[in-house]
């Protein structure tokens, strides 16, 4: 049988990785991807392309499949560069006040995961051929459903945003390990970063409704990876991603990129990086630090000390658990324990990096007080909400957004 165009670019991909088996770049390198999302006075969705157009040539800022959303990025900085990114992130949120106001006036930018405004159609995707194309498979798949609600897969990736997280290894076996050990951290990751809980209008009882509805309206074409046991290497991963039908990809690299998985391996640059999806957009730029030190604090000292991985089976039930309850999961094991158990490693590790932690008190104070940035609105909706939609979104994406603009983490 003749190989496909991406089995071929896959067996390229393994001989580069067995020829850098002993490659030694620096342990970490860390960038992100933060997704925003505009809304009006009203709280109707703004097209974000004008604010694109004004903020490109100084921040790397691109559009998104909503027309409302807009992407900003980073390129991966080393360790003794890390309180960059903080300064980076204030920077980007100072411009993009400035381009917002300059262009739509009384719009607000929204860095809460879930779009709160309850006007999502069809109507907002992006005019892109890559996004149209996604629309076209997902106006086949079934409604989805959320606390008795429904809603079109089509609209659901046009009003959630995410905050992804690139952590850039020295080798592909320190890459597969990076990955290995970010499995085990999902749980935590979505307990103490769950994006707002309020969505369309409304706020949901689940604890991360942003990752319930991506798992949902992709058909489960993303989520947990679906991998069926640890990888020993970069190239398990590579046959992982070709065992999987493509939607609308034409290359090994566009089909990573339609897996929305919580952690994927990228290998589309002459870097080795781990990508993570599961981490809250975050409305502070504090709190985008405490995340990344939690992270690099955590790998470093479980892949450098050899920490022993739980059962896949096992970190899956307990994703499960936390997206739906949070802090109130139910498990076999205490997720709260495991999240405390998993801070005190990063602190250890950054200490063993010489890194001074700065950020990670945010998630400290998180798991003491059992709260969280979407707890923090839910409870805003529930003291504010008189009836009026409109006036409650405005009152709760202007507190959040203040926040925002102040580094004033919610903890």
């Amino acid at each position: 049988m003749r190989r496909s165009a991406i089995q071929r670019q896959a067996d390229e991909l393994k001989a580069r990785v067995r020829k850098h088996a002993d490659r030694r770049d620096e342990d970490f390198r860390v960038g992100v991807e933060i997704e925003v999302c505009l809304l009006d006075g009203r709280g109707r969705p703004v097209d974000a392309g004008p604010v694109v157009e004004a903020l490109q040539g100084k921040h790397d800022v691109d559009y998104e499949y909503g027309m409302s959303q807009l992407e900003f990025k980073t390129e991966p900085v080393p360790m003794d560069g890390i309180e960059g990114l903080n300064l980076q992130f204030e920077g980007f949120i100072e411009d993009l006040e400035k381009a917002v106001n300059r262009v739509h006036g009384r719009a607000t930018p929204v860095f809460l995961g879930a779009n709160p405004s309850p006007h999502i159609s069809e109507g907002l995707i992006t005019d892109k051929p890559r996004y149209q194309r996604l629309a076209r498979w997902q106006r086949k798949i079934p409604d989805i459903e959320m606390d008795g609600q429904k809603f079109k897969a089509v609209q659901v990736a046009t009003a959630i945003q995410g905050f992804h997280m690139h952590l850039q290894g020295r080798n592909p076996g320190f890459t597969a390990a990076m990955f290995n050990h970010i499995l085990n951290l999902i749980p935590s990751v979505i307990l103490l970063g769950a994006n707002s809980r309020l969505f369309a209008g409304r706020v949901f009882s689940l604890h991360e409704p942003r990752l319930f509805m991506y798992d949902q309206s992709e058909q489960q074409n993303s989520g947990f990876p679906g991998v069926a046991r640890y990888l020993e290497g970069v190239e398990d991963y590579i046959d992982y991603i070709t065992s999987r039908k493509p939607v609308v990809a034409k290359d090994y690299f566009e089909l990573v990129k339609e897996r929305h998985d919580d952690a994927r391996i990228r290998l589309n640059t002459g870097f080795y990086r781990v990508e993570t999806r599961v981490m809250s957009v975050q409305p502070t730029p504090r709190t985008m630090m405490a995340m990344i030190e939690f992270f690099i604090g955590y790998l470093h000292r479980a892949i450098h000390e050899g920490r022993a991985l739980r059962p896949l089976a096992t970190v899956r039930e307990e994703r499960q658990s936390v997206v739906r309850s949070g802090f109130n999961a139910q498990t076999h094991l205490n997720v709260v324990d495991t999240a405390k158990s998993q801070v005190a490693t990063a602190q250890k590790g950054l200490l063993d990096l010489g890194i001074k932690p700065q950020f990670l008190g945010v998630i400290e104070r998180r798991i003491e007080n059992r709260n969280t940035a979407g707890e923090h609105v839910a409870r805003l909706w529930q003291a504010n909400f008189d009836g009026n939609v409109e006036e409650t979104l405005q009152e709760v994406i202007a507190d959040i957004w203040d926040k925002t603009k102040n580094n004033r983490p919610i903890s």
